[in-house]
């Protein structure tokens, strides 16, 4: 099976517009153009971009691409119904980066595609929308970032509390010092996780691509259990639920203690407790990072769990001068040793702000109007990879965070990428 090819194109720039790169063909929407979008996954969280590039009255969506041809029908009723045309199908995402009609790519798949899918996107001329986490390691996490910056592609993380009205104003009453120095910052991720039993390998169901399903993981039989939504919770696939649910978490708690850079050290345990099935990821774990002069901590509770302040899935942040709680959109402070009820604000939030504020920054060639661009979306999805380094290897762990590597520790840095199965390789360089 073939691999897109790597193109370089010809800059074009126009006044007062940042140069926008061009692949052969691929075609210079004017400002009052709609931008044709591509979603590739669309079951599960791929349903939401549906909806999101269905409601922007500036883009329209012209190709719904997934391997699994069972899950087109609905899906491209819905985007028949809502725009008036019925969307081209496709199972192989490489011809949806071919077609030269396509601006956007919205990418929904496993995240062991997350990043091959977004490089090889950028290298055809494509902006892109990439769930998260962005990447399956840190070493694919930052391949993202270079091809987007080489091919000048404009790329989102799916990380949308950074859109959130009442997440931002919280951010900013951290930065205003007013709970004084932060030095720790706790994700929580307390999100009941049932067992999901045991199945045996089994034949491919009709219509499933699988050879594409695996892309860049290793060959294995097919099993139900390591198929939709499952593959959370086995490694060649997924990242557990820090990388799940949590990696939104994570990346509020970074942006709360606002960090840029790398901890220096990591400890991270837990353990799959309470079933035996044929899940491998933890459904507890205790994740702390150290960064010289604060910490951050994550948790992950899959069983059943108090919550803390009211919160199961949100942040906690500590001050010198108090702590504040972020539940949602909403967030609240206690101020001083008695824990008197502070400020609070709730500015509201939700899916559609996110999408829009990429559809905005496409538009104007600009990559700053982003609320969350790839690298924001790769430092908080390494450090999901870095704390479960840390629990697969059962021990602390030093980082560099110049190198992007362990230093000397082999073992570590052999698990900050993986091999690739050919075709579907993650490049060195691109």
């Amino acid at each position: 099976m073939r691999e897109v090819n790597r193109r370089t194109f010809l800059a074009s720039a126009g006044a007062g517009t940042a140069a926008l790169a061009l692949g052969p063909g691929v075609r210079a929407a004017g400002a009052n153009d709609r931008l044709n979008v591509a979603v590739i996954g669309i079951r599960g969280r791929g349903g939401s971009h549906i909806d999101a590039f269905c409601a922007n009255p500036s883009t329209r969506i012209v190709t719904l691409c997934d391997i699994d041809s069972r899950e087109f029908d609905g899906p491209a009723r819905e985007v028949e119904k809502k725009s008036g045309k019925a969307p081209k199908r496709e199972q192989d995402l490489r011809r949806v980066f071919d077609d030269k009609d396509i601006d956007i790519v919205s990418i929904a798949t496993p995240n062991h595609w997350h990043a091959l899918a977004t490089i090889w996107a950028c290298q055809a001329g494509k902006d892109v929308y990439v769930e998260k986490p962005v990447s399956h390691n840190v070493t694919e996490g930052r391949r993202m970032v270079e091809a987007a910056r080489k091919y000048d592609r404009i790329v989102q993380t799916g990380t949308q509390n950074r859109s959130s009205k009442g997440v931002q104003e919280a951010m900013e009453f951290l930065r205003s010092g007013k709970l004084g120095q932060i030095f720790m910052a706790k994700g929580l991720c307390y999100k009941p996780r049932g067992s999901i039993g045991t199945k045996p390998d089994g034949p491919v169901p009709p219509g499933v691509d699988y050879n594409l399903w695996l892309g860049p993981a290793p060959e294995k039989p097919f099993n139900p259990n390591r198929f939709h939504y499952n593959w959370h919770w086995h490694w060649d696939t997924g990242n557990g639920d820090i990388g799940n649910q949590g990696i939104h978490q994570m990346d509020v708690a970074r942006w709360g203690i606002n960090k840029d850079t790398y901890p220096t050290k990591i400890l991270s345990s837990g353990g799959r407790f309470g079933y035996k099935d044929d899940g491998e990821t933890p459904n507890t774990q205790i994740a702390t990072y150290h960064y010289g002069d604060c910490l951050l901590q994550f948790e992950v509770r899959g069983l059943n769990t108090n919550d803390e302040l009211g919160i199961r899935v949100g942040n906690l942040f500590y001050g010198t001068e108090g702590y504040m709680a972020v539940n949602g959109s909403k967030w609240a402070t206690y101020l001083g040793p008695k824990n008197e009820p502070g400020p609070k604000g709730s500015g509201g939030g939700g899916d559609g702000g996110h999408f829009d504020n990429f559809v905005k920054a496409v538009q104007a060639r600009k990559r700053d109007i982003l609320t969350a661009d790839i690298l924001e979306g790769h430092l908080s999805s390494a450090l999901c990879h870095l704390g479960n380094i840390s629990y697969r290897l059962g021990r602390a762990l030093t980082f560099d965070g110049q190198s992007e590597t362990f230093g000397s520790d082999s073992e570590a840095n052999e698990m900050l990428t993986r091999e690739y199965r050919s075709p579907f390789t993650v490049p060195a360089r691109v």
